[in-house]
């Protein structure tokens, strides 16, 4: 059976474009790490120093690659804008590829930011402790004055995949060399997992701080920080997944009202911060712009993005003088796309008329 479906490629590209401004935030995290190994490089021990920054680069390079590919694809699909088709078409089959890399890397950056980061940082700062600095120069030896690690100890590190976990059962056999085998890798896992507790309290500020930046209100972001049970571990990714989503949403919202701000200031109306509220109970912005001769304009717009409109105080077919460039400049200007519009009410006398727009951001015209 043959159905008719319409894609809307445009909206796609602005979801995706928000989660990709998330993740690039986590590169950020991962370069400043980088930094902060340069410049202690004098006080780290050179061997673990440059297993830890080859990990981060890794997973930097690794991040990088998967945000660039999403970029691509989505500036590609964009430029289809909206179609029409049916549910036979290739393009049907593959409407959601993108969505779903988008969904893939958002995944990645919520695990990578509760998990992985927070290891690295954790192991960062023991590198740089003064017990295991302490530690490594009581234990050298040797010709060269490293550290002389028994074959049995080097085959237990040289067997533990995760690049991390090897690290922290090193520091633990620096700290206590008489411990081997199972007991030694059971050492380094405490090690890694005090990294939680002493790092989680930090973790979750920066959270709060990255909420904070994306002005996010306050109610939401208690609402947000409450998330979690379970293990430290199991808590803070649930916080991080619930603050990625808000942030992610409000970013859509944002652009959305910036340019809904630039559009109908250019058509004479005037903006006043003060009369840019957030309604709570709905989780909408409302944004009401007025002219000196009385004219206004009220928004509400959305968090994927959808607005409405209410344009009031016009005598007769007046408001259109204002409605038809405003929803002109959005496309042409500002690059954005109406993709549906319905009224919702319109008075033929005294011209008040509301409508509800969904619309996207032309990634061309940004």
């Amino acid at each position: 059976m043959s159905q008719q479906v319409q894609i809307n490629y445009q909206q796609i590209a602005v979801q995706c474009n928000s989660v990709c401004e998330v993740a690039e935030a986590q590169l950020k995290t991962m370069e400043e790490m980088l930094e902060r190994i340069k410049a202690n490089s004098s006080t780290l021990l050179n061997a673990q120093t440059a297993a830890l920054e080859k990990s981060i680069m890794g997973e930097r390079d690794a991040l990088t690659e998967e945000i660039q590919a999403l970029r691509v694809l989505t500036s590609q699909q964009a430029k289809q804008g909206i179609i029409n088709t049916n549910n036979h078409d290739k393009r049907y089959e593959h409407r959601n590829d993108s969505i779903e890399a988008a969904r893939r890397l958002k995944t990645r950056i919520d695990m990578l930011a509760s998990k992985k980061l927070v290891e690295f940082n954790g192991l960062l700062d023991m590198l740089l402790s003064k017990s295991i600095s302490e530690s490594y120069e009581r234990l050298r030896g040797g010709d060269n004055g490293m550290v002389v690690v028994d074959s049995h100890t080097q085959a237990l590190l040289d067997s533990i995949p995760d690049e991390v976990l090897r690290q922290f059962t090193y520091l633990a056999y620096l700290q206590t060399p008489s411990l081997a085998g199972e007991d030694l890798l059971a050492a380094g896992k405490s090690l890694m997992g005090q990294t939680f507790e002493s790092r989680m309290e930090a973790e979750k500020q920066k959270i709060r701080a990255e909420l904070e930046a994306a002005r996010i209100d306050r109610g939401t972001i208690e609402k947000v920080m409450k998330n979690g049970e379970g293990s430290l571990e199991e808590q803070l990714s649930a916080i991080r997944t619930a603050a990625s989503d808000e942030i992610v949403g409000e970013k859509v919202r944002q652009k959305s009202l910036k340019i809904i701000m630039q559009a109908i200031q250019a058509r004479g109306f005037v903006v006043d911060k003060k009369n840019i509220k957030i309604k709570r109970d709905t989780n909408e912005v409302i944004l009401v712009a007025l002219k000196a001769s009385g004219e206004k304009a009220a928004f509400r717009v959305f968090l994927d993005g959808k607005f409405i409109y209410d344009f009031h105080g016009y005598e007769g077919q007046a408001c259109q003088k204002d409605i038809e460039p405003f929803m002109c400049d959005l496309e042409e200007v500002y690059g954005v796309k109406v993709t549906s519009q319905q009224t919702i009410w319109s008075n033929p006398d005294k011209i008040s008329t509301m409508k509800y727009q969904a619309i996207n951001t032309n990634k061309n015209k940004g």
